[in-house]
């Protein structure tokens, strides 16, 4: 008796395990495809320097002050701001977004991001994407420039920054944040030969993602272009080597969804008296 009273306990553990494995499993899938369904409106805005000298606010310049309002209005209005990787994860695993998803951007790598912009995303508990340029960045690790008003950060910087909880490095190029010699950025010269573009690229492409590995450990997985600045051979040779997203400087709101491309998101530049609050209402 006891021996079949045993077995029928045994057998029921096993239905019960069966049942809730199936139940758990019924949830993930109906969570994936509700995910998988669904749509959000992803505004990102680009960032380049902060400064405080009124003189020097302008189109790619806005004062501390002007930041920390923009944090201000996006905090109040329910906006959570997202790094490239978790989009990437959203994407790739559907791992949900927040309900109002922003991506807040900045450009170049000034050291002015990590004296004005950090202390404040900080307080305000945001995050954002810092795209840096490796020519930049090995200037400054050389030599010992720390003038806020035009110094980029260094790779002692970008390490600390990279460990932090409030700041991701992504892909700027190493050196082809420039317009000389035919090119714009890294877009392709009248004339070349796409063998020849696509070795120049790539090597410089590829040169600045590991360096920012061997100083961080971290993969870079977003292209930042410069300028905005981008061709059909740019877009390919990234792809193929393992880029998952990139920006653009085309301004709009990016309608995102786990079946839609993450590549060449839009961007609203924030410039000087150009408040977020204007950007998000239409205002501009």
């Amino acid at each position: 008796m006891k021996r079949i009273l045993f077995r029928f306990v045994v057998f029921a553990a096993c239905i019960a395990l069966i049942f809730g494995v199936f139940h758990a499993g019924a949830y993930i899938c109906c969570l994936a495809e509700e995910t998988r369904g669904a749509e959000y409106e992803l505004p990102i805005i680009m960032y380049h320097h902060i400064l405080k000298e009124k003189s020097k606010q302008g189109k790619f310049v806005v004062s501390p002050d002007e930041f920390e309002a923009d944090l201000k209005y996006l905090k109040k209005n329910g906006y959570t701001a997202i790094t490239a990787d978790t989009l990437i994860r959203y994407h790739e695993d559907g791992e949900p977004l927040p309900d109002k998803p922003v991506m807040i951007t900045f450009d170049d790598g000034y050291l002015s991001y990590l004296e004005y912009a950090v202390p404040l995303l900080e307080k305000y508990d945001m995050k954002a994407v810092v795209s840096i340029v490796g020519s930049y960045t090995d200037e400054y690790s050389k030599i010992n420039d720390r003038c806020v008003s035009y110094a980029h950060l260094n790779w002692d910087d970008v390490n600390q920054l990279s460990n932090s909880t409030h700041t991701e490095i992504q892909n700027h190029t190493y050196d082809m944040h420039k317009i000389s010699g035919g090119r714009n950025g890294c877009s392709k010269m009248r004339g070349e030969k796409t063998e020849h573009y696509q070795k120049v690229f790539t090597e410089d492409v590829k040169k600045m993602r590991d360096l920012i590995y061997q100083n961080t450990g971290k993969n870079a997985d977003c292209f930042t272009y410069p300028f905005g600045f981008l061709c059909g051979e740019s877009e390919e040779e990234i792809k193929k080597m393992g880029f998952k997203m990139s920006l653009s400087c085309s301004e709009g709101i990016n309608k995102i969804s786990r079946d839609s491309s993450l590549f060449k998101l839009e961007r609203f530049n924030r410039e000087h008296k150009r408040p977020v609050e204007k950007i998000l209402e239409g205002k501009n």
